[in-house]
């Protein structure tokens, strides 16, 4: 099973990289098609579809503080307000 905090870790890293913001979207689009069998919380199911948007445009961007923090926040299992 994929969990929130499995997917933070992963976010963090691609952070602390600094990988393109839209490529981190783009990212965020496939872990949700590839895990969405077995995504079962909600509010994660709603994080993913919130940064996939970002491969859309700087209008729809994260900073990468922003994503640290969510990435923070998804590893200790804290709900993320978005």
């Amino acid at each position: 099973m994929y969990t929130k905090a499995m997917f933070g870790i992963e976010l963090k890293d691609r952070v602390a990289k600094k990988q393109h913001i839209e490529k981190i979207g783009e990212w965020a689009y496939f872990m949700y098609l590839e895990h969405i069998e077995e995504i079962s919380d909600s509010g994660f199911d709603d994080i993913l579809l919130m940064l996939t948007t970002m491969e859309l445009g700087p209008q729809f961007a994260f900073t990468y503080e922003e994503l640290n923090q969510i990435a923070d926040d998804l590893i200790v299992g804290k709900n993320v307000q978005l």
